[in-house]
């Protein structure tokens, strides 16, 4: 599968933009953020399970299925806080749109349209538009000469990722991608570069976890029972129940 163009990326944006705003808009308002993506997914409705993949897989990001009457989404906790907010609103996307299924790979990102729009969402979501650009203005930050201590006070004003907020911000101010694509080097995740953007995040008092994985657990306490009730009245498949029951029998071998 190919990677998606420039052009149908620009496409898929207009098409995901007033779906985030709207979204958005019913729960939050314009320029309030987003602090605490886990509270708010609960808040509105979602189960919400975290737990590490099985066998250390960092490449993904988490699925959705439908457990009547809610949404349960689950997100792995081996990737860093700042991806598991992101994950939260992408899983969000399909659970709310119903567009999308199965589950959900970070790369798969870079070929799949279902996956770069729920990942678009997302960023919407957690990084709204106006904000960035009021931000941006307020602190006057010069984007031709950006600089990682600025990325990194944004990431940690909006709780995402670096490499997230940087992405944000060049959907955002696209005439810029050219000049700033090596702002992404620092996140590419080597040891030495990891150690670089650690140090940088200290210096200007950001929050490490944002930028480290978790590795944490959260399953609600009725969660087995319920989806075992579930499976009996048929009100979920069971094939995505034995998915999910599969993942979680798993973890519990491995801890």
């Amino acid at each position: 599968m190919k990677n998606l163009t420039e052009d149908e990326k620009a496409k898929l944006y207009e098409e995901v933009y007033p779906i985030a705003l709207g979204f958005r808009s019913s729960f939050i308002g314009n320029q309030e953020i987003i602090k605490d993506t886990f509270k708010t997914i609960e808040q509105l409705g979602f189960l919400l399970l975290r737990f590490p993949a099985v066998g250390g897989d960092t490449s993904l990001g988490g699925f959705t299925i439908h457990k009547e009457p809610y949404d349960c989404i689950y997100i792995n906790s081996r990737q860093n806080l700042g991806r598991q907010y992101m994950s939260c609103w992408h899983e969000c996307y399909h659970a709310y749109t119903k567009e999308g299924s199965g589950i959900s790979y970070i790369a798969s990102v870079k070929q799949d349209s279902v996956e770069y729009k729920a990942d678009l969402f997302a960023g919407m979501i957690l990084m709204p538009t106006d904000s960035v650009r009021k931000y941006i203005k307020y602190h006057n930050i010069s984007l031709q000469y950006l600089r990682h201590e600025d990325i990194i006070r944004m990431q940690n004003y909006y709780r995402v990722g670096y490499s997230a907020m940087l992405l944000r911000i060049l959907q955002i101010y696209p005439e810029y991608k050219a000049s700033l694509q090596n702002r992404f080097a620092i996140a590419a995740g080597t040891p030495i570069q990891r150690e670089k953007l650690e140090k940088k995040t200290l210096a200007v008092q950001g929050d490490l976890q944002l930028i480290r994985a978790t590795n944490d657990i959260y399953l609600p306490d009725t969660f087995m029972e319920d989806i075992s009730f579930n499976i009996k009245e048929g009100r979920i498949s069971k094939e995505k129940a034995y998915e999910l029951l599969k993942v979680i029998d798993g973890l519990k071998n491995d801890i």
